[in-house]
């Protein structure tokens, strides 16, 4: 049996599992929700070799010596734990959404600059549980407009959509997507971007410094921002303790005064600076197995790039 064919194969079986946690997850307390993500995480930490891996070599790219090994084995074994609990999250907020939200999602004060009739461009990363953020801004009536990278399962994406939107977000298929989001922006509505992701060149990516690396990334939020004046902000959303979030920003970027593609690497990489400097203070909230590195830029760098690099 080819990859292809065992893939197809077992889309019905990932649905079914996935139909399944739907059904059984809401149905947890957020006790045994958090105890299920503590199991998880570090049931993935030992057992996932490949992601440990890549793990461990992105945390000796961002921190090299300044941390120890266990130091670093420690935030990795957090890293799962996190990425876990906003798997299951995705889950358990879609039942119930205001009840649950309200209770267990805490909004900084520095968010009220969201709650207006005005076009934003929202950025965060893989950072904490990423999904609370659209879900509680749709819940204040100001829903977030989005590009989801799809799940291979065409079943299972349909139904993390429909989870994902239960509150009233917008999520957007990738085709056309820009052209959009450039009319919902214009139309004063709001957008936001996961930009610590992978955008090669040849899908529209540009190059910016993270952690002293080169990296792909888009340029799709400077050059909007560019396009219709609209301000950008970056936020996150931190796991608490007992269950709950906090949702914050922590810079806001005026737009710029004009077009053009300096204005526009300039901005792409003073918006990935303002995440590294938040991985840099809560490190042990980011996704470290994701190959944030995995394409070398110069051929002179490429012995700083980690093993999986191509």
């Amino acid at each position: 049996m080819t990859k292809a064919e065992y893939r197809t194969f077992r889309r019905p079986f990932e649905a079914a599992a996935f139909r399944a946690a739907l059904a059984v997850i809401p149905q947890f307390p957020r006790c045994v929700v958090l105890g299920l993500a503590w199991l998880g995480g570090n049931l993935g930490f030992l057992f996932d070799r490949r992601g440990r891996q890549i793990g461990m070599a992105n945390l000796d790219i961002a921190f090299g010596d300044s941390k120890s090994a266990a130091g670093k084995k420690k935030i990795l074994r957090r890293s799962f734990i996190t990425f876990t609990r906003t798997l299951i999250d995705v889950i358990w907020f879609g039942t119930s959404p205001e009840k649950r939200l309200t209770k267990y999602v805490e909004l900084d004060d520095s968010m009220q600059q969201l709650f207006c009739e005005k076009n934003q461009i929202c950025i965060t990363a893989h950072f904490g549980n990423w999904e609370v953020v659209g879900q509680i801004m749709a819940l204040h009536k100001f829903p977030f407009h989005s590009i989801a990278m799809p799940v291979k399962n065409p079943e299972v994406d349909r139904l993390l959509i429909a989870r994902r939107e239960v509150t009233g977000q917008k999520i957007i298929p990738r085709e056309g997507a820009l052209r959009k989001l450039l009319g919902v922006l214009r139309s004063n509505g709001k957008t936001a971007f996961l930009v610590d992701q992978n955008t090669e060149e040849n899908e529209g990516g540009i190059w910016a410094d993270y952690f002293g690396l080169p990296v792909p990334v888009t340029p799709a939020p400077a050059a909007l921002a560019a396009k219709t004046g609209s301000e950008i902000f970056i936020g996150f959303c931190a796991p608490l303790r007992g269950g709950r979030y906090r949702v914050y920003i922590t810079e806001t970027i005026k737009p710029p005064e004009s077009a053009g593609e300096d204005t526009t690497r300039a901005l792409t990489q003073q918006i990935l600076s303002a995440i590294e400097r938040e991985v840099s203070k809560h490190p042990e909230h980011w996704l470290w197995m994701y190959k944030r590195w995995k394409t070398k830029n110069r051929p002179d760098d490429s012995g700083r790039y980690p093993f999986y690099a191509d």
